[in-house]
Protein backbone atom coordinates (compact mmCIF):
# COMPACT_ATOMS: atom_id res chain seq x y z
CA UNK A 1 0.00 0.00 0.00
CA UNK A 2 1.31 3.56 -0.35
CA UNK A 3 2.38 4.44 3.04
CA UNK A 4 2.01 8.16 2.26
CA UNK A 5 -1.31 8.15 2.75
CA UNK A 6 -1.42 6.84 6.00
CA UNK A 7 -2.22 9.10 8.71
CA UNK A 8 -0.31 8.66 12.12
CA UNK A 9 -3.11 6.81 13.56
CA UNK A 10 -3.41 4.39 10.64
CA UNK A 11 0.22 3.88 11.16
CA UNK A 12 0.04 3.20 14.17
CA UNK A 13 -2.99 0.53 14.03
CA UNK A 14 -1.27 -0.91 11.18
CA UNK A 15 1.88 -1.37 13.52
CA UNK A 16 -1.23 -2.86 16.13
CA UNK A 17 -2.13 -5.16 13.55
CA UNK A 18 1.48 -6.30 12.80
CA UNK A 19 2.44 -6.92 16.11
CA UNK A 20 -1.00 -8.71 17.11
CA UNK A 21 -0.37 -11.05 14.15
CA UNK A 22 2.99 -12.15 14.98
CA UNK A 23 2.80 -12.40 18.62
CA UNK A 24 -0.13 -14.89 18.50
CA UNK A 25 2.59 -16.80 16.75
CA UNK A 26 5.06 -17.04 19.63
CA UNK A 27 2.66 -16.84 22.58
CA UNK A 28 -0.49 -18.76 23.87
CA UNK A 29 -4.27 -16.92 23.00
CA UNK A 30 -5.18 -17.74 26.16
CA UNK A 31 -2.30 -15.57 28.07
CA UNK A 32 -3.23 -12.46 26.89
CA UNK A 33 -7.00 -10.38 26.49
CA UNK A 34 -6.60 -7.04 24.14
CA UNK A 35 -8.99 -4.41 26.15
CA UNK A 36 -9.53 -0.37 26.15
CA UNK A 37 -9.49 1.31 22.68
CA UNK A 38 -7.67 -1.10 20.09
CA UNK A 39 -10.86 -3.48 21.07
CA UNK A 40 -13.20 -0.98 21.07
CA UNK A 41 -12.22 0.01 17.35
CA UNK A 42 -11.80 -4.05 16.46
CA UNK A 43 -14.95 -5.51 17.77
CA UNK A 44 -17.53 -2.81 18.73
CA UNK A 45 -16.90 -0.27 15.63
CA UNK A 46 -15.28 2.50 17.41
CA UNK A 47 -14.71 5.15 14.94
CA UNK A 48 -11.50 6.11 17.04
CA UNK A 49 -7.98 4.75 16.41
CA UNK A 50 -6.32 4.12 19.22
CA UNK A 51 -3.18 5.39 20.63
CA UNK A 52 -1.78 2.69 22.38
CA UNK A 53 -2.64 -1.24 22.41
CA UNK A 54 -3.70 -2.52 26.38
CA UNK A 55 -3.83 -5.73 27.15
CA UNK A 56 -4.57 -8.16 30.43
CA UNK A 57 -1.56 -10.77 30.81
CA UNK A 58 -3.05 -14.06 31.92
CA UNK A 59 -1.00 -16.41 34.26
CA UNK A 60 2.18 -15.98 32.96
CA UNK A 61 5.13 -14.75 34.58
CA UNK A 62 6.18 -10.99 33.49
CA UNK A 63 9.81 -12.73 32.47
CA UNK A 64 8.38 -15.16 30.20
CA UNK A 65 5.69 -12.39 28.88
CA UNK A 66 8.49 -9.91 28.35
CA UNK A 67 10.84 -12.61 26.57
CA UNK A 68 7.90 -13.35 24.15
CA UNK A 69 7.41 -9.72 23.43
CA UNK A 70 11.01 -8.84 22.88
CA UNK A 71 10.85 -11.69 20.30
CA UNK A 72 8.21 -10.74 18.38
CA UNK A 73 9.35 -7.06 18.07
CA UNK A 74 12.43 -8.30 17.35
CA UNK A 75 11.35 -11.11 14.75
CA UNK A 76 11.55 -11.50 10.74
CA UNK A 77 7.78 -11.82 10.72
CA UNK A 78 7.30 -8.02 11.95
CA UNK A 79 9.82 -5.93 10.17
CA UNK A 80 8.26 -7.93 6.86
CA UNK A 81 4.69 -7.15 7.96
CA UNK A 82 5.52 -3.73 8.66
CA UNK A 83 8.31 -3.16 5.49
CA UNK A 84 4.77 -3.98 3.34
CA UNK A 85 3.64 -0.82 4.34
CA UNK A 86 6.27 1.64 4.61
CA UNK A 87 7.22 0.83 8.02
CA UNK A 88 10.07 -0.41 9.99
CA UNK A 89 10.86 -0.35 13.81
CA UNK A 90 13.56 2.59 14.64
CA UNK A 91 13.60 1.37 18.35
CA UNK A 92 11.71 0.28 21.13
CA UNK A 93 12.06 1.42 24.86
CA UNK A 94 10.97 -0.58 27.79
CA UNK A 95 10.30 1.85 30.34
CA UNK A 96 8.72 0.12 33.18
CA UNK A 97 8.70 -3.96 33.49
CA UNK A 98 7.24 -5.37 37.03
CA UNK A 99 5.26 -7.28 38.87
CA UNK A 100 1.96 -5.70 37.96
CA UNK A 101 2.86 -3.83 34.69
CA UNK A 102 5.10 -3.73 31.58
CA UNK A 103 5.29 -1.61 29.02
CA UNK A 104 7.24 -0.85 25.67
CA UNK A 105 7.58 2.08 23.53
CA UNK A 106 7.92 1.38 20.35
CA UNK A 107 9.23 3.71 17.62
CA UNK A 108 8.46 3.31 13.94
CA UNK A 109 9.98 5.41 10.76
CA UNK A 110 7.67 5.74 7.63
CA UNK A 111 9.01 5.61 3.99
CA UNK A 112 8.97 9.19 3.02
CA UNK A 113 8.49 10.95 6.06
CA UNK A 114 11.14 12.64 9.03
CA UNK A 115 9.69 12.40 12.23
CA UNK A 116 9.20 9.78 13.86
CA UNK A 117 5.53 7.33 15.15
CA UNK A 118 5.15 7.01 18.66
CA UNK A 119 2.74 3.89 20.53
CA UNK A 120 3.05 2.21 23.52
CA UNK A 121 2.07 -2.06 24.23
CA UNK A 122 1.22 -2.50 28.09
CA UNK A 123 0.33 -5.48 29.69
CA UNK A 124 -1.06 -5.48 33.06
CA UNK A 125 -0.79 -8.50 35.40
CA UNK A 126 -3.90 -7.17 37.20
CA UNK A 127 -6.73 -9.49 37.90
CA UNK A 128 -8.42 -10.62 34.39
CA UNK A 129 -12.40 -10.44 34.16
CA UNK A 130 -13.64 -13.77 33.11
CA UNK A 131 -15.79 -12.38 30.60
CA UNK A 132 -14.31 -12.74 27.30
CA UNK A 133 -14.36 -14.09 23.93
CA UNK A 134 -12.40 -15.25 21.21
CA UNK A 135 -12.49 -13.79 17.62
CA UNK A 136 -10.51 -12.86 14.60
CA UNK A 137 -10.16 -8.91 13.71
CA UNK A 138 -12.98 -8.49 11.28
CA UNK A 139 -11.68 -8.29 7.23
CA UNK A 140 -12.77 -4.73 6.66
CA UNK A 141 -10.76 -3.37 9.86
CA UNK A 142 -7.00 -5.12 8.29
CA UNK A 143 -7.98 -4.88 4.50
CA UNK A 144 -6.96 -1.06 4.41
CA UNK A 145 -3.55 -2.54 5.30
CA UNK A 146 -3.69 -5.36 3.27
CA UNK A 147 -3.00 -7.76 6.57
CA UNK A 148 -4.35 -10.90 7.86
CA UNK A 149 -6.77 -10.61 11.23
CA UNK A 150 -5.12 -11.82 14.11
CA UNK A 151 -7.13 -13.61 15.96
CA UNK A 152 -7.38 -13.15 20.07
CA UNK A 153 -9.62 -12.85 23.04
CA UNK A 154 -11.42 -9.61 24.13
CA UNK A 155 -13.54 -8.56 26.96
CA UNK A 156 -17.12 -8.89 26.52
CA UNK A 157 -19.73 -6.02 25.79
CA UNK A 158 -20.72 -5.76 29.63
CA UNK A 159 -17.33 -5.90 30.70
CA UNK A 160 -15.91 -3.68 28.74
CA UNK A 161 -18.58 -0.82 29.67
CA UNK A 162 -18.00 -1.72 33.85
CA UNK A 163 -14.06 -0.95 32.52
CA UNK A 164 -14.19 2.39 30.83
CA UNK A 165 -17.03 3.32 33.68
CA UNK A 166 -14.38 2.81 36.09
CA UNK A 167 -11.65 4.25 33.94
CA UNK A 168 -13.56 7.68 33.55
CA UNK A 169 -14.36 7.63 37.61
CA UNK A 170 -11.27 6.75 38.53
CA UNK A 171 -8.46 7.82 36.52
CA UNK A 172 -5.74 10.21 38.27
CA UNK A 173 -6.38 12.53 34.85
CA UNK A 174 -9.69 12.06 33.17
CA UNK A 175 -9.65 11.36 29.89
CA UNK A 176 -12.02 12.43 27.50
CA UNK A 177 -11.59 9.71 24.84
CA UNK A 178 -13.34 7.30 28.31
CA UNK A 179 -16.04 9.70 27.70
CA UNK A 180 -16.18 8.87 23.60
CA UNK A 181 -15.91 5.24 23.70
CA UNK A 182 -18.57 4.76 26.60
CA UNK A 183 -20.93 6.56 24.44
CA UNK A 184 -20.41 4.17 21.78
CA UNK A 185 -20.72 1.15 24.04
CA UNK A 186 -23.99 2.39 26.05
CA UNK A 187 -25.55 3.06 22.54
CA UNK A 188 -24.62 0.18 21.24
CA UNK A 189 -25.19 -2.00 24.11
CA UNK A 190 -27.86 -0.64 26.19
CA UNK A 191 -29.00 -3.63 28.27
CA UNK A 192 -25.64 -5.18 28.60
CA UNK A 193 -24.76 -3.84 31.83
CA UNK A 194 -28.51 -3.76 34.60
CA UNK A 195 -28.40 -1.13 37.26
CA UNK A 196 -27.12 -2.55 40.67
CA UNK A 197 -24.51 -4.11 38.87
CA UNK A 198 -21.77 -0.79 39.29
CA UNK A 199 -21.05 0.50 43.03
CA UNK A 200 -23.17 3.49 43.12
CA UNK A 201 -20.16 5.49 44.54
CA UNK A 202 -18.19 4.63 41.18
CA UNK A 203 -20.82 5.58 39.00
CA UNK A 204 -21.60 8.97 40.70
CA UNK A 205 -17.95 9.98 40.12
CA UNK A 206 -18.50 8.99 36.74
CA UNK A 207 -21.29 11.28 35.85
CA UNK A 208 -19.25 13.44 37.59
CA UNK A 209 -16.17 13.11 35.32
CA UNK A 210 -18.46 12.90 32.26
CA UNK A 211 -20.42 16.50 32.96
CA UNK A 212 -16.82 18.07 33.90
CA UNK A 213 -14.78 17.31 30.59
CA UNK A 214 -14.29 20.22 28.73
CA UNK A 215 -14.83 20.41 24.76
CA UNK A 216 -10.80 21.30 24.40
CA UNK A 217 -10.15 17.97 26.24
CA UNK A 218 -12.06 15.72 23.30
CA UNK A 219 -10.30 18.59 20.40
CA UNK A 220 -6.97 17.82 22.07
CA UNK A 221 -7.06 13.67 22.87
CA UNK A 222 -9.74 12.41 20.34
CA UNK A 223 -10.13 14.23 17.26
CA UNK A 224 -6.78 13.44 15.86
CA UNK A 225 -7.72 10.33 16.12
CA UNK A 226 -10.80 10.15 14.03
CA UNK A 227 -11.58 9.27 10.38
CA UNK A 228 -11.52 13.02 8.60
CA UNK A 229 -14.66 12.03 7.04
CA UNK A 230 -16.44 12.14 10.33
CA UNK A 231 -14.67 14.50 12.42
CA UNK A 232 -16.88 17.15 11.25
CA UNK A 233 -19.92 15.18 13.11
CA UNK A 234 -18.13 15.65 16.82
CA UNK A 235 -16.20 18.20 16.46
CA UNK A 236 -17.93 21.29 17.72
CA UNK A 237 -19.03 22.42 21.44
CA UNK A 238 -22.66 20.80 21.02
CA UNK A 239 -22.32 17.19 19.50
CA UNK A 240 -19.77 16.94 22.50
CA UNK A 241 -22.16 18.28 25.10
CA UNK A 242 -24.71 16.01 23.63
CA UNK A 243 -22.23 13.35 24.40
CA UNK A 244 -21.77 14.37 27.88
CA UNK A 245 -25.48 14.67 28.44
CA UNK A 246 -26.24 10.87 26.99
CA UNK A 247 -23.54 9.40 29.05
CA UNK A 248 -24.67 11.28 32.20
CA UNK A 249 -28.27 10.02 32.30
CA UNK A 250 -27.50 6.40 31.10
CA UNK A 251 -24.77 6.23 33.95
CA UNK A 252 -27.23 7.53 36.15
CA UNK A 253 -30.22 5.11 35.08
CA UNK A 254 -27.83 2.50 35.97
CA UNK A 255 -27.64 3.62 39.96
CA UNK A 256 -31.24 3.35 40.66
Amino acid sequence: MNDSRLTDAQVIEFFHLAFLQVLQARLDQSRYVLKGGASLRYFFGSLRYSEDIDLDAVEIEPWKLEAKVDETLTSPAIEILLRSGGLALDQVAKPKQTATTQRWKPMLTVAGRRSLVRTKIEFSHRSADPRRILEAVPEHVVAPYALRPPMMLHYTADAAIEQKIAALALRSETQARDLFDLELLLRRHPAAVTAGAIAPNTLDLAVDRAVELPFQAFEDQVVRFLDAGIVELYDNPTAWGRMQAFVAERLAELRR
